[in-house]
């Protein structure tokens, strides 16, 4: 019976060491992604500065044409 009750010990001692590597490999992840996200923030920034610039220059050049 002893044998029965150290090996369910063990059992959870297992199982509680698995699930904290998880948890780590999870937090790593999300810090990992979050980095993403302000990468494709500033990205997108700089994307609709450019966009902006291009438009700026499409009108000022359509509008001297026309005039």
């Amino acid at each position: 019976m002893k044998y029965v009750k150290y090996i369910k010990d063990a059992f959870f001692v297992i199982i509680i060491i698995y699930l904290s590597i998880n948890i780590a490999k999870n937090v790593l992840m999300i810090k990992k992604l979050k980095n993403q996200i302000e990468q494709n923030k500033e990205n997108l920034f700089q994307t609709n500065r450019v966009i902006e610039e291009m438009q700026k220059r499409w009108k000022d050049s359509f509008f001297s044409q026309t005039y």
